[in-house]
């Protein structure tokens, strides 16, 4: 598969709620013949330009969805009323209601449909779910999932009947995913590096603000491959690479001069150390080493986990286990929200 080269990269400048960690040059798009290697080492392969031939057709849908999510930023209008009016004349889907969730402070509302085959439900309790990516107001960045049943339950781990419907309500509502979820050449790829049939699920429509993204974080989930980001309007900066690798560098930074951070080096100084520590969610001292230190950072990007997506552009983040997983930090870039779909990688039922 021959993808586009970049020449020579562009500098990003890396800004991240409030946070100014430098201006740097991107890693350059790897051959897709070393992609196989760099699946099976969980890093993140970037296929710069595979989604871009799909793109011109959904100009305008692309466009309204960027209007969608300004005026869902703004409180112009609820996502209930943008979901029926999206759905119109679309009877394989029955609207069943609305809810907000009052102990999840980023969640703004859940609207539910149940699918319909010959005017039977043949799949209840399909919901998409717009939420702020962050609790930090700085943060204006805003994401809707697709999924069913039971958030707290998890109920998409336990069942796939259900899966294809939440696909198609995701589509249904935000139809420019065709370019990603329909595509031949990204599909193709995908299942080479499987070794086996992929299907696209628990997708994500991310609207990345100036100034946000998502912090580090892992997809290590049951089933789930690995995810594929497509960048279908605007521009995002990642940091990505395998877990191990991410560990070593926060166990070489702390043991350095600059961290002055003793406490630090108690609780991440090996290896060993700082995998336990990339699992305690919610400590401070780590999410500030991973999320907040430009020096950090600047390591990161010396040793290639950069990458710079555009608008065509799609990014693959392989799964293996939990220790065997690419981590991943998002900044936004550009003067206005971006636009992109994230699709979970399982393997198709046969």
């Amino acid at each position: 598969m021959a993808l586009r080269s970049r020449g020579h990269p562009t500098k990003v400048t890396l800004r991240r709620r409030g946070v100014e960690h430098g201006r740097f040059a991107p890693s350059e798009p790897t051959p897709f013949a070393q992609a196989h290697a760099l699946w099976e080492s969980d890093r993140p392969i970037l296929l710069a330009g595979i989604l871009a031939p799909a793109l011109p057709r959904w100009r305008g849908a692309i466009r309204r969805t960027l209007a969608l999510f300004d005026g869902l930023r703004a409180g112009a209008g609820a996502p209930r009323l943008a979901a029926r009016s999206r759905l119109r004349g679309r009877t394989e889907f029955f609207p069943s209601g609305a809810t907000v969730d009052a102990g999840d402070p980023r969640e703004l509302e859940k609207v539910y449909v149940d699918g319909m085959r010959a005017k039977r439900f043949a799949a209840r309790g399909l919901y998409a779910k717009l939420s702020w990516i962050a609790h930090d107001e700085r943060d204006a960045s805003l994401r809707i999932r697709f999924s069913f049943g039971s958030e707290n339950l998890r109920d998409w781990k336990k069942e796939t009947r259900r899966a294809p419907w939440a696909d198609r309500y995701a589509l249904a509502l935000f139809p420019e995913g065709t370019a990603q979820a329909e595509n031949l050449r990204l599909r193709r790829a995908i299942e080479a590096l499987l070794g086996r049939r992929a299907r696209f699920s628990e997708r994500i429509v991310y609207n990345n603000a100036p100034g946000g993204g998502a912090i580090f974080h892992h997809d290590c989930e049951p089933h789930q491959h690995g995810v594929v980001f497509g960048q279908l309007a605007g521009e995002t900066a990642w940091l990505a690479l395998p877990k191990r690798e991410l560990a070593r560098h926060m166990a070489g930074f702390v043991n350095t001069p600059r961290a002055r951070a003793p406490a630090l080096r108690r609780l991440a100084g090996t290896e060993r150390k700082a995998l336990r520590a990339l699992d305690r969610e919610g400590d401070a001292r780590i999410a500030k080493l991973l999320d907040e230190t430009p020096a950090f950072t600047a390591r990161l990007v010396e040793h290639g986990a950069l990458f710079h997506l555009q608008a065509g552009d799609a990014l693959l983040l392989p799964n293996h286990a939990w220790n065997d997983t690419c981590w991943h930090a998002v900044f936004a870039l550009g003067r206005r929200a971006s636009l992109a779909h994230s699709y979970g990688i399982f393997a198709a039922r046969r």
